[in-house]
């Protein structure tokens, strides 16, 4: 105290970001974009100390190694978006951000660059070479935080948002095929009170799909079907609704997925290899449904078609999954995420949907992680990747056996 006055300490000054060097920037960049680089997400682990800590400086405390990866992955992605439209190009190619360039090691991404813009491969180095100059000034400063560019007109989508999620590209066909109620014959077209969609079932579903779908995708053709009218097309996405005992569709990829569903009225989903977990829904003491199993699963078929299969134990839990892929910025985040934790590759996803005051909830997978997530390893078949059902979270768990 003097003169009276109380005199406060003086606030402790903000530490300040890493300082790096464009040089020090760039060898470390330069060391990434060798073989998968961000297609393999835990390649950002060998980044310095430093390194990350610039990347993360700005950003909010992280609580696990998985969160951290997510985040310097968003960060190296967000820099690349402040390149210019010609060197993003480039760059976006070397990290692997570019799904028609996907290759193992950075020589085939370059040779596959050059191919489409009709250049030869060193060309593309000595382009590549400078956007790397440009995108460590970038890193180094941090002047990327202050704007980020729109993509030009045309160019793809940045890997982990829709377009690469769902496996379309402009003008792409997609088909969704809807679940169908139960015991209920169909109409004949010529019935005088005939309505096409009377016999589908999850309508609320459909209907957001198809409404989200065409706003993310205007150039793409999308049809909807009655599972009793579908058929192979070979189209660029499948999306299918519901469950296997109110769609054939979904039945068919049974033998390729690692759980099945049981169906009411004791409605729940059983994973047989994976210490036989059974997840069921929740109900209040009145009999209301509190919260319903979402169920996402994507796998990729030999011929290049996406398959995305949005279910749940009930009609909510189906929403919930179409709501968890195609709502807004928070679909941004989950599809980012999933891509992210799955390598690009084929994933079982499991998390929870809840209705408060007939209102579908939105999953968030970044603040609640899923419940079990399954990627496919490369003996072709679906491991843990993440199991929080031990935990005791979701709506009803239980170990069989």
């Amino acid at each position: 105290m003097r003169d009276g006055v109380r005199q406060h300490p003086a606030p402790a000054p903000a530490v300040p970001p890493p300082r790096l060097s464009p040089e020090d920037v760039r060898t470390q960049l330069l060391r990434l974009r060798q073989g998968p680089a961000l297609g393999h997400p835990g390649a950002v682990a060998a980044l310095s100390n430093q390194l990350r800590g610039l990347l993360l400086a700005r950003q909010a405390p992280l609580s696990d190694a998985g969160s951290e990866t997510t985040r310097l992955v968003a960060a190296l992605r967000r820099a690349i978006d402040g390149l210019t439209p010609h060197e993003r190009r480039y760059a976006a190619a070397d990290f692997n951000l570019l799904p028609e360039h996907s290759w193992p090691t950075l020589t085939e991404r370059q040779e596959s660059l050059a191919r489409v813009l009709g250049c030869s491969a060193k060309t593309v180095r000595r382009h590549a070479g400078q956007a790397l100059d440009t995108l460590a000034l970038l890193v180094a400063d941090g002047s990327y935080l202050a704007h980020t560019p729109p993509a030009p007109e045309g160019a793809p989508a940045p890997a982990g948002e829709a377009a690469q999620f769902f496996g379309v590209s402009g003008a792409s066909r997609i088909d969704v095929v809807c679940s169908a109620l139960p015991d209920r014959p169909r109409q004949r077209p010529n019935d005088p009170l005939y309505s096409r969609y009377a016999g589908f079932a999850d309508l609320d579903a459909l209907f957001y799909v198809r409404a989200r779908l065409a706003q993310d995708f205007p150039a793409a053709k999308v049809r909807d079907f009655h599972p009793g009218e579908y058929y192979n097309a070979e189209p660029d996405c499948l999306v299918v609704l519901g469950a296997p005992d109110r769609n054939s569709a979904y039945a068919e990829f049974g033998p390729h997925l690692p759980y099945r569903f049981s169906a009411p009225p004791d409605p729940a989903v059983l994973f047989p290899g994976h210490r036989d977990i059974r997840l069921a829904p929740t109900w209040a003491p009145e009999g209301e449904l509190l919260a319903d199993l979402t169920i996402i699963t994507r796998l990729t078929l030999d011929q290049g078609t996406t398959v995305i299969l949005l279910g749940g134990c009930l009609t909510l839990g189906v929403l919930g999954a179409a709501k968890c892929l195609l709502n807004g910025e928070r679909a941004r985040r989950n599809t980012e995420y999933l891509d992210e934790i799955a390598a690009g590759g084929d994933f079982v996803a499991v998390t929870t949907t809840r209705k408060v005051g007939g209102i579908t909830g939105t999953p968030d997978l970044i603040a609640t992680e899923p419940l079990l997530l399954l990627t496919r390893d490369s003996a072709g078949g679906f491991t843990a990747r993440m199991d929080r059902t031990t935990h005791g979270a979701g709506p009803s768990t239980e170990q069989q056996g």
